[in-house]
């Protein structure tokens, strides 16, 4: 199966298909800060096959995507989960961008992120939104960093065994050839 982007010259990603979601399984149990942080608890049994299955309901199969990053040696070392044409046409949501603690800090979350907004173009997509939960205050530091402006809070919600509330995030995908 060919890359949809490259990250890194060691990093791929490459889109999987929703059935093949249990195959997330050990990254999401490795990333166990996340889980506690998020939803206070680990991440359940069956954490990977419920991915593709805890979307809005009605949207037509084509989409939602998962992609899988892969490092140099072919282990999953994160997992990004998102939709296209949500809620309008032409606009993109990521559910869930997530790294191994191991890779962590090391700027393959920007890199994940700029590939992921260029295929994103590429697919016709000019807006990008996210969700960041109030308690990850690092994520919302980082979603700040790429260029993500605050849209509206929302909640409080429940995830998990917490409740807390959302900031909706958007970025404006412009294509490189209107850059100046």
């Amino acid at each position: 199966m060919s890359p949809l982007f490259q990250a890194q010259v060691s990093f791929t990603a490459e889109r999987i298909e929703d059935a093949e979601a249990e195959r997330f399984q050990p990254l999401l149990e490795r990333c166990e800060d996340f889980f506690q942080l998020c939803y206070g608890r680990p991440a359940r049994p069956d954490e990977g096959r419920q991915l593709p299955l805890e979307r809005p309901p009605g949207l037509p199969p084509h989409a939602g995507h998962l992609i899988a990053v892969r490092d140099a040696s072919g282990q999953w070392v994160g997992v990004l989960e998102g939709l296209q044409g949500f809620r309008k046409p032409g606009e993109a949501y990521l559910g869930l961008m997530l790294l191994a603690p191991h890779v962590r800090g090391l700027g393959l979350g920007a890199a994940v992120l700029h590939g992921y907004e260029d295929w994103l173009r590429s697919e016709g997509m000019h807006v990008l939104r996210v969700g960041v939960s109030e308690p990850n205050t690092s994520a919302l530091r980082f979603w700040r960093r790429m260029g993500f402006e605050e849209e509206e809070w929302v909640g409080p919600l429940q995830y998990g065994e917490l409740s807390y509330r959302v900031l909706r995030m958007r970025k404006t995908l412009t294509s490189p050839a209107a850059s100046p």
